[in-house]
């Protein structure tokens, strides 16, 4: 039965199923790219307020209302503004990190500051954070303007006249019996949702998506592509694989605790099959995408735990002792659950211009993560070392077992690690004609691959054993992040791609450095006190 809902100030429309089924398939050029609706209206959600829905509505519905009844949603607060500073400069309530269109339009605050940022942008400087967050703001601001105004590059250019799609309010250049037939469709559809007609809806929408395909079906992208994308979105393949890596996790710790057979079974089962899930995402976002997962820093977070737990797999079929199991399922977890919440570009965007067509940075990019991938690996197994040692002081019967995983992870994370900076520094000779230039990724790469030779060079010497290896594993893993996050986002350099304009330092992010210190403050201690005991 269609009803409307209220959202806020505004109505959203509730679509019949085959309607919403139609629209969803219809495909769209947004952000340099071909997608069915579906995604844009996700990805454009995500941007102007920060999540993929708005009020539990649906992102097609909530869109579709937007193109058909703009003049109601002209003062909902949708409008993300997160930095505060900017928020009270556009004089809004510290509380509120929302802000209307019409009360942007109205205070001409945020236009006031444009003109300044455009010159420095022009001049090549680098934007301060309160510059860099009001041209975010004036970017929400421009993309929520093209929904209200229905600016929507959904027709096909005519044969012969490039990749760029036409608006659906000016598809100039086809044949006027095609114009006539997208614009008639387009304006049935509108008036249908308007006035909450199911049956004039359904007609309408399919009628829309038959008059696009219509003008050029050379250009418009194969049904199956369209199909795939849609059940990417609709079933979230990495938070499936989240939910398992937990149950895996948990079903293992309940083995290696109690000795029960069926937890061993059921744990190392729900680990392949989040395995399995995660690999399927990653090559579901390869097909749609045209490229290996190595565009932007999202698609690292969800290549260096695949690549972690199929370590830990390896790992388990030869030794068959759970903590690498364990070790990889909480890796797992913790780092696609980061990825849905630090704010980072989760769309299948086209790869920036200088990873395109590439192999040796393709091979570079996933060589180098996947070295994080098992160094990560190794920081988990020597979390748990240091907690069974803060449990038995010392004493535990698996620490002998543990010191030699630890020391084969990072062995493995050496090798890539080692291989993935000779490939970036062949990239960088074909590239900028020189195979070493000191930029802030490729030294915070060496510091950390010197660190950790140095630590297997300890162990081999006889220098560091056990909670030492440990202790330096842990220690390693901040050189790890300052190469792998803090240089992408805090330093400029030429592997700026990577990441994003900076950002205040996360509160988890100095919760967890806190917690770490104190994590290793208390087994360095405690081994400090066995070691006196024994003298």
């Amino acid at each position: 039965m269609l009803g409307w809902c209220l959202v806020g100030a505004a109505q959203a429309a509730e679509m019949p199923p085959e309607a919403l089924a139609a629209v969803k398939r219809v495909a769209i050029q947004h952000n340099g790219r071909l997608k069915p609706f579906d995604s844009f209206a996700w990805e454009s959600l995500e941007h102007l307020t920060g999540g993929p829905r708005y009020q539990a509505q649906d992102p097609v519905e909530t869109v579709v209302s937007m193109l058909t009844t703009p003049e109601a949603w002209q003062d909902v607060p949708l409008l993300q503004v997160p930095f505060l500073p900017l928020r009270e400069h556009l004089g809004m309530d510290r509380r509120t990190s929302r802000i209307s269109y019409n009360e942007l339009v109205a205070t001409r605050k945020l236009m006031r500051l444009l003109p300044a940022i455009a010159a420095k942008q022009q001049r090549d400087e680098k934007l301060t954070m309160m510059e860099q967050e009001t041209w975010d703001a004036y970017d929400r601001f421009v993309a929520l303007t093209a929904l209200l105004q229905q600016d929507l590059r959904v027709v096909p250019p005519p044969p012969g006249r490039g990749p760029e799609w036409l608006p659906i309010l000016e598809p100039e250049g086809h044949p006027r019996d095609a114009q006539l037939a997208v614009r008639n469709a387009w304006t049935a559809w509108v008036t249908a949702v308007r006035d909450g007609q199911p049956q004039a809806m359904t007609t309408a929408a399919r009628q829309v998506a038959e008059a696009l395909r219509a003008v050029n079906p050379s250009a418009y992208p194969a049904q199956w592509r369209l199909e795939l994308e849609v059940f990417y979105n609709r079933t979230a393949p990495f938070l499936a694989a989240r939910t398992l890596y937990v149950v895996a996790m948990l079903a293992l710790m309940l083995a290696l605790a109690s000795l029960l057979g069926w937890a061993s079974t059921m744990g190392m089962a729900a680990l392949w099959t989040a395995f399995a899930i995660h690999a399927a995402g990653i090559a579901i976002r390869v097909v749609l995408g045209g490229r290996p997962p190595v565009s932007n820093f999202y698609e690292t977070m969800l290549w260096l735990p695949f690549v972690a737990v199929l370590l830990a797999l390896v790992f388990e079929g030869v030794y068959r002792v759970k903590y690498f199991g364990i070790a990889a399922a909480l890796l797992a977890a913790v780092t696609l659950e980061l990825a849905r919440h630090v704010p980072l570009d989760a769309s299948i965007a086209p790869v920036v211009a200088v990873l395109r067509s590439n192999l040796w940075l393709t091979i570079h990019v996933l060589t180098i993560v996947a070295s994080y991938g098992a160094l990560a690996l190794a920081t988990v197994l020597a979390h748990i070392y240091g907690w069974l040692y803060l449990r038995r002081a010392g004493r535990h019967p698996a620490l002998a077992s543990l010191d030699l995983f630890l020391y084969r992870a990072i062995q493995v994370g050496v090798v890539l690690l080692a291989g993935g900076v000779m490939l970036g520094a062949v990239w960088a000779n074909a590239s900028w004609g020189r195979y070493w230039g000191w930029d802030p990724k490729e030294t915070w790469a060496l510091i950390t691959l010197l660190w950790f030779l140095a630590v297997l060079h300890g162990r081999f010497a006889g220098w560091l054993r056990g909670v030492g290896v440990a202790l330096c594993t842990i220690g390693g893993f901040f050189l790890l992040l300052m190469t792998y996050y803090g240089v992408s986002f805090y330093l400029v350099g030429l592997h700026s791609y990577a990441g994003g304009h900076a950002t205040p330092l996360p509160a988890l992010l100095i919760a967890y450095l806190i917690a770490e210190v104190a994590f290793m403050a208390a087994v360095g201690l405690s081994a400090l006190a066995a070691k006196r005991l024994a003298s």
